[in-house]
């Protein structure tokens, strides 16, 4: 799927520039045009996927005067907690689809979707990478691993200066049966951030990241550590995650999976 929008903090718009442009419908129309979706699902809101974006997509045709009238919706910039306390209305919508906040896809920002799925042999079953939040600059990445066994002690690791600019931080036991859970890897990267790593280290988890993650963090690692996965296998500085990161691959050899996985230890679950 092409990349239509770009928000923060990956790009210059905030959601309220997104309601501006039409909203999801108005991505959802792009890609209709193009012949991208499936156009025999129904849709919550309406029998069919058609039904549904003649009338709320305000770049079609012919869009109801309801959609006209909710994407003119703008922030009032007044704090509140009372809904629909304020009336205030974009003078125009953006329909820009060229250089606006939702492109086409003949002007998409790039080809490819925001998300991409890996494989390696630390992830023989996928791991997930916001592709969108990638820099340039990251897109071949080599680096040494420092195994951390939770996000506090990831956490700990960037702030005592264990991490060094080209470092793999790799973060396990952090996924839906090691956590327990799968909290949200929020910390580290914020923190890699702060210590001006985010870009020349990369973040390799069996746990997951928010919307508002950036860099080369590479999470839902399977089968996680917890389930035996070979991110459990992993050892201080015994191993690099080597680019490109859609091909990515570890130079650790599947001999040593074999050799060590005996010895594998499983920490303790801290459950409170």
């Amino acid at each position: 799927m092409p990349y239509l929008c770009r928000v923060a903090p990956n790009g210059p718009y905030l959601m309220e520039d997104v309601h501006r442009a039409g909203g999801v419908p108005a991505m959802l129309g792009e890609l209709h045009r193009a012949g991208l979706l499936h156009r025999e699902v129904r849709a919550v809101h309406a029998g069919s996927l058609d039904e549904w974006l003649a009338a709320w997509d305000v770049r079609g045709a012919a869009p109801s005067r309801e959609a006209i009238e909710l994407f003119h919706a703008a922030p009032g910039g007044v704090r509140s907690s009372a809904a629909f306390s304020q009336s205030a209305r974009w003078e125009s919508l953006d329909l820009d689809a060229a250089t606006g906040c939702v492109r086409d896809t003949a002007h998409a920002h790039s080809p490819d979707a925001g998300l991409a799925v890996l494989r390696g042999n630390l992830a023989p079953d996928g791991a997930v990478v916001k592709s969108a939040g990638v820099p340039d600059g990251l897109r071949v990445f080599t680096g040494p691993a420092v195994v951390t066994e939770s996000q506090e002690e990831a956490a700990k690791a960037i702030l005592s200066g264990r991490l060094s600019p080209g470092d793999v931080l790799v973060i396990r036991y952090e996924g839906p049966r090691g956590g327990p859970g799968m909290q949200e890897m929020l910390y580290p990267t914020a923190y890699l951030k702060g210590r001006g790593l985010a870009a020349s280290c990369a973040v390799v988890t069996d746990g997951r990241f928010s919307g508002g993650s950036s860099g080369l963090s590479i999470g839902h690692v399977s089968p996680e550590a917890a389930a035996g996965g070979p991110l459990a296998l992993v050892r201080t500085r015994q191993v690099s995650a080597k680019g490109p990161w859609w091909e990515r691959q570890s130079t650790m050899r599947r001999g040593n999976h074999r050799c060590r996985r005996p010895g594998a230890e499983v920490p303790e679950e801290g459950v409170t």
